[in-house]
């Protein structure tokens, strides 16, 4: 008897182990030529908060729903927005205005692909994305300015798309996703007109 039980557990603790290892990576690069100005009610939605935006082809799904990614800017600032269906997730709080966030000046989407997490059917469970900001303390000998980067750590649950974290490496990032980290917050919702 003992030995059913030890063979079940085993395999719950494989089945458990092949469900994580079943996830792939989809990388989204976020710069130009694979980044274009969206259709007009998404262009629409955002020059009317006089933001430009530009959408950078996904594979992956969210909610059955194909998951679209933007790049949105202001003058001096720029985060990712993700759109499934009507609804869009925005990271702006968490890059911008989050104060717990807050690494160094002028908060920019690097020019490094995102990275989705996907189950194999492509549902995104989670996304890695690197912002890079001008650091507060250091500058260059030649008047220019030093920058740092962090990568924001996003996942994707039944009730939306939350943030998780920070981290200064892909192996810390990967390492939040992995572990299924709780939620700090839901990203700010909102629906398209």
């Amino acid at each position: 008897m003992r030995f059913a039980h030890f063979l079940l557990l085993a395999w719950f603790m494989f089945a458990a182990c092949s469900v994580h290892a079943k996830e792939s990576s989809v990388y989204v690069p976020l710069n130009a030529p694979f980044c274009m100005t969206p259709p007009h009610p998404v262009a629409s939605f955002y020059h009317a908060r006089s933001l430009e935006v530009a959408e950078c082809r996904s594979r992956a799904r969210f909610r059955s729903l194909p998951l679209h990614l933007y790049v949105v800017s202001s003058d001096e600032r720029s985060w990712i927005d993700l759109r499934a269906g009507k609804t869009i997730w925005s990271s702006e709080d968490e890059v911008v205005y989050e104060k717990e966030n807050q690494f160094g000046h002028f908060p920019n989407v690097g020019k490094a692909p995102a990275e989705i997490w996907t189950n194999p059917h492509g549902v995104a469970s989670g996304m890695i994305f690197r912002v890079t900001a001008q650091s507060p303390d250091a500058t260059l000998s030649a008047g220019g300015v030093s920058n740092i980067s962090r990568l924001f750590v996003l996942g994707f649950r039944e009730s939306g798309i939350c943030f998780l974290g920070l981290a200064r490496s892909n192996q810390a990032a990967r390492g939040l996703l992995a572990k299924r980290t709780s939620c700090k917050r839901m990203l700010k919702e909102e629906l398209l007109q």
